[in-house]
């Protein structure tokens, strides 16, 4: 939008890397402004030209290839990795369209001239990548740039577009054997797209970990994915989501009562009514509902150290503060144990709050008493026994019930209960020996995701239907797999009319409206871009220039010559003109492609027409390819997933296959045999 912006001042260029030169950059500031270059060009062409100077360039063929090496640590021992940036030009590419645009929703997107790939290989993608030749590594050959970008399991690997819009297609983390983790990763990758001015970046979220996937699990615990932390958010979905639907699955499973499912799963097992109330009970805040459990387990794992522990309530030494009551420790001991033999004669059913009240003033009058210590008791570990308390969520009244766990946890020669003055913080005292580990944290949040988030096919009665809900919700929540970072870079801009930058230069920007004579003269409008011009530049000097820049940053505009400026605006004969106007909506120009483009790309845009002529009719509501494995109607030619139609993922695709309503309307030939 506002796009003028006038250059005056003198910037300090960093001193660029002599031929043959070797450099060492930390990985920690890499991207950042000055590290290693100033990055503050206008445009993302710019800026990435001045990065590329600073590293060790080799030319292979088509495909050009810069190397930089970043050091990890210093002390004790020396760390690096190499980050690669491998130029793809259009005629090395073996499609013409980006199916990763297609899928995350930039289809239209007008095609560039070349890609940027942003690789820091794996110890296993470079020992494949590389040749190993009397004990060293060699360069690769000619062909096996492209062998690089193409493998699989790199720590990253990013691509830029050369007009600024790109994709996050890799992160691995220490778990693979990376020497670096997905959150050094994704921090290095969110300075260089800040740094070099990135449009737009699209990821296809397949983030995991110990087994669970992490969108759904950082969806639940903090409404959004992992990636989340940097700024992506919902951009498209597969099977039909939407991002209604998204947002609204997340509200629901995330907002489920703890009390709710602590009271029916008790019918369906054990463990899990005991690991939440371990987690409740570890916890300075009440967890309420599902999203703070998963939260406060997160955030938990994170502050553990490694290999370390923390005590563990499951058989701690209940302290009960009786320092500021009116009963002595003897008589509130003996009012506990009343309450325990009360719950362990109703053989360990739920019973409300006034039921164990009413048994258990049989022997204890004081009703006083009686109230303290039920408080006092709820989601405790008494000796063997664990002391549950739930609200009912259908009579909504307080109920408890009594599980025998001695077999789940180490035997122990506490005495029933140790009476203790709490200290100031309120914290509850406990026996040392008990520990609960990272590991440990990990395995039960594993098992809260496979039993309450997924584990939900063949469970009757009501549980059955809340697990099914939970599992329809999560569902959802995994088929939104697209998601994007849109950066302020754009919106900045917008905002900017004039500033300074250097000598008697202006920054315009600008756009070129064309018409695409094979789709019934469309006009086509690609985004703006920064054009640098003299400040007394005459408009055909600005009409050369943004050719010059459409041309190399468009396929489609390789021959673009721009003829006027668009219909609605202003005639200026010099850019200084613009200044005075204060000119701040951009500028419009309008051109044409030649004969011979026009004919290039009249044939990728028919082989696009076929592909758009591909009907897709899916049950689950897609209308367009997103990714996921689809099957074709042998009759009606209509295209659904494979999944919508019950063939699982690890099936093969039916050789015939005929559609439900095809299927329906076939005339059953009784004849044959």
């Amino acid at each position: 939008m506002a796009n003028l912006i006038r250059t005056d001042h003198q910037q300090h260029i960093p001193k660029k890397r002599k031929r043959g030169e070797s450099r060492v950059f930390r990985l920690k500031t890499f991207g950042e402004s000055g590290h290693p270059a100033e990055l503050n060009e206008l445009s993302f062409r710019d800026n990435l030209a001045k990065l590329l100077d600073f590293g060790h360039f080799e030319s292979s063929g088509l495909m050009g290839s810069w190397s930089f090496q970043l050091e990890i640590q210093r002390h004790p021992n020396p760390l690096y990795v190499l980050l690669f940036v491998v130029e793809e030009p259009i005629e090395a590419s073996l499609n013409l369209r980006c199916n990763h645009c297609q899928y995350v929703g930039w289809g239209n997107q007008m095609i560039c001239n070349k890609k940027y790939h942003f690789v820091i290989p794996s110890k296993e993608t470079m020992a494949a990548f590389l040749k190993l030749e009397g004990g060293g590594y060699i360069f690769p050959e000619k062909e096996s740039l492209s062998h690089l970008v193409d493998l699989q399991g790199h720590v990253l690997h990013g691509l830029f577009h050369s007009n600024g819009f790109g994709h996050l297609l890799s992160v691995n983390g220490i778990e693979t054997g990376s020497d670096i983790t997905g959150h050094q990763v994704m921090d290095l990758w969110d300075r260089l797209c800040t740094g070099l001015k990135a449009r737009k970046i699209g990821l296809n979220d397949a983030s995991h970990k110990k087994g669970m996937e992490l969108r759904l699990l950082h969806g639940v615990a903090k409404g959004e994915p992992w990636f989340g932390r940097w700024g992506y958010r919902f951009g498209s979905g597969t099977y039909g989501v939407t991002q209604k639907i998204y947002e609204k699955a997340l509200e629901s499973v995330r907002n489920i009562p703890l009390c709710l499912l602590n009271h029916h799963l008790t019918s369906l097992n054990r463990e899990t009514p005991i690991l939440l109330s371990k987690y409740q009970s570890l916890s300075t805040e009440p967890l309420i509902t599902l999203s703070d459990l998963f939260r406060f387990m997160l955030n938990l794992h994170s502050r553990l150290p490694r290999d370390n522990y923390m005590n563990n309530s499951r058989n701690q030494i209940i302290s009960i503060d009786s320092s500021n009551c009116r009963w002595s420790q003897k008589r509130i001991q003996m009012a506990i144990k009343v309450v325990i033999e009360s719950l362990k004669r109703v053989e360990y059913r739920w019973i409300s709050r006034q039921e164990v009240r009413d048994a258990a003033r049989n022997y204890i009058g004081d009703t006083g008493l009686l109230d303290f210590v039920l408080k006092s008791l709820g989601n405790q570990v008494v000796g063997n026994y664990l002391v549950r308390r739930s609200l009912n969520p259908v009579k909504k009244v307080l109920e408890y019930c009594l599980e025998d766990i001695s077999n789940l946890l180490p035997s122990s020669n506490n005495e029933l209960i140790t009476l203790q003055n709490q200290n100031s913080m309120g914290k509850m005292a406990t026996n040392g020996h008990n520990k609960i580990t990272r590991g440990q944290v990990m395995k039960d949040m594993f098992y809260f995701y496979k039993h309450i988030l997924m584990d939900y096919k063949g469970v009757l009665g009501p549980i059955g239907g809340i697990l099914n809900q939970i599992g329809m919700a999560s569902r959802a929540i995994l088929d939104a797999k697209y998601f994007i970072k849109e950066y302020h870079y754009i919106r900045d801009t917008s905002a900017k009319t004039l500033h300074l930058d250097r000598g008697n230069k202006l920054g315009i920007f600008c756009t070129i409206a064309w018409k695409c004579h094979h789709h019934n003269n469309e006009i086509k409008i690609p985004p703006q871009e920064c054009i640098v011009v003299k400040k007394d530049a005459t408009l055909s000097e600005v009409y050369g220039e943004a050719e010059r820049v459409f041309r190399e940053i468009y396929w489609e505009l390789r021959d673009v010559v721009v003829e006027s400026l668009a219909d609605g605006q202003r005639e200026i004969i010099r850019v200084d003109e613009m200044a005075m106007m204060n000119w701040n909506k951009g500028l419009v120009l309008e051109g044409n492609v030649g004969m011979m483009m026009n004919i290039e790309v009249m044939k990728c845009y028919e082989d696009d027409d076929k592909k758009k002529d591909k009907r897709i009719e899916c049950e689950c509501g897609a209308k367009e390819e997103d990714g996921e494995r689809m099957v074709c109607c042998d009759i009606c030619e209509v295209w659904q997933h494979t999944r919508c139609v019950g063939v699982q993922h690890n099936e093969e695709v039916p050789r015939i296959f005929l559609c439900q309503s095809c299927d329906q309307h076939l005339i059953p030939l009784s004849f044959l045999p």
